[in-house]
């Protein structure tokens, strides 16, 4: 047996599937857990690695390009046939090869659309890369809800969806003159590359990578998002009111779809929309600082954790311009909010954070009450001990494939 544990550890073998007790308690001690699996934790990966998970979200509808052929002459897609020749065409073959979309409709009609494809290596012609890819074909968000921040909220979904899918590149061509997609791309890791397309001009492919990266200089940085490292940062328990909780996090499993999800007051909550969201309270922790872990808990009801965050910025202030300038667009508080808080004594703690990924199994109040952190009711900001996170860790809550070890 001493010669499996070998193996593992010198990646002679991936992975190595047992149920006995004895050997998965060992695995623990010598730090090779997450290589030593349960048949149902093998199952499980083999489920992850190979399946292509598609992400929801209340605002978008999933579905085929098949689906939506019969509306090619809306006036939604005049400027994509304006600007490629043949768009029409392209687009019946992308309905006859069942090609994927996300979509929003507004009163019934298109007013965003995300068309991806998953591609060979042997038919991308992305300049050194011979693994397969997801090109992101056609990306456009109408004028009319250019401001709902939909550009985020497609790339989050599409982050994801390479994750789960174990999809090592995403992709997508861009004209020059579309300097707002341009930084919005390279603020989230996108690489440019310019090429000459069949018709002679210059285009750009912006190339995102999922290899997870080995030398960090900038810790949890932006443009390594979603992954991220748990070494050497705090963790903390941020517990959020169920009043804010299902706008902030618009697609977690504890929010089911409504009817009111197509209508204009939901599209409005533009902060259940973005990767980078802001949160405010009264609780302050003096020890928290950028690249530190946030688990939030949805307290009172449910009392459980789902959604997991990476801090950006942390402010302390009573200062409303600075406080509006940090947040517009990213938090659930309206501008009536903002002002009863900053009238307090106390000052308002700002924490700017990107949402990484949800917890597949939720971490619910059973399991939150052994933890030794948990000493405080999760009523503040709590520093989550390093014991109770390895725990939880060992326990399989968090996943692996976004974490850089």
């Amino acid at each position: 047996m001493k010669c499996s544990y070998l193996r593992v550890q010198k990646g002679y073998v991936d992975y190595f599937i047992t149920e006995d007790k004895g050997i998965k308690d060992k695995s623990i001690k010598i730090n090779l857990s997450n290589k030593v699996l349960s048949i149902a934790e093998g199952l499980l990966l083999l489920k992850q690695l190979h399946s292509l998970v598609i992400p929801h979200h209340p605002l978008l509808e999933e579905c085929s390009v098949r689906d939506i052929e019969s509306e090619i002459e809306q006036p939604f897609f005049d400027s994509l046939r304006a600007s490629y020749d043949g768009f029409n065409a392209w687009f019946l073959k992308c309905a006859k090869e069942n090609r994927k979309c996300y979509l929003l409709k507004v009163d019934d009609k298109i007013t965003a659309l995300l068309i991806y494809h998953k591609e060979k290596s042997s038919s991308h012609n992305l300049p050194e890369i011979s693994d397969d890819s997801i090109k992101m074909c056609t990306l456009k968000v109408d004028e009319t809800v250019f401001g709902y921040r939909l550009g985020e909220l497609f790339l989050n979904k599409m982050f994801e969806l390479c994750i789960k899918s174990s999809i090592k590149y995403l992709y997508l061509t861009v004209f020059p003159h579309h300097t707002h997609l341009i930084n919005l791309l390279s603020k989230y890791g996108f690489v440019k590359d310019e090429f000459l397309n069949k018709e002679g001009v210059k285009e750009n492919r912006m190339i995102k990578s999922f290899i997870k990266p080995k030398n960090i200089n900038d810790l949890n940085s932006i443009k390594n998002h979603p992954f991220y490292t748990d070494n050497t940062i705090s963790k903390f328990v941020i517990p959020i009111n169920p009043k804010y909780y299902f706008t902030l996090f618009k697609d977690g499993s504890f929010r089911a779809r409504t009817l009111f999800d197509a209508t204009e007051s939901s599209l409005n909550e533009i902060e259940g929309n973005t990767i980078s969201k802001a949160y405010l309270c009264k609780s302050k922790s003096l020890l928290m600082k950028k690249g530190d872990l946030l688990l939030f808990y949805r307290s009172k009801d449910i009392a459980s954790i789902e959604p997991i965050g990476i801090l950006d910025e942390v402010i302390y202030t009573k200062d409303i311009n600075l406080i509006n300038e940090k947040v517009r667009r990213k938090t659930v508080y309206s501008d009536s909010d903002l002002e009863e808080m900053v009238n307090g004594k106390k000052e308002i703690t700002v924490l700017i954070f990107r949402l990484l990924y949800y917890l597949e199994n939720p971490i619910k109040q059973k399991e939150i009450k052994l933890l030794e952190s948990y000493n405080n009711n999760f009523q503040t900001i709590t520093v989550l001990k390093e014991s109770d996170y390895n725990n939880l860790k060992q326990k399989k809550y968090f996943d692996e494939r976004f974490i850089i070890d």
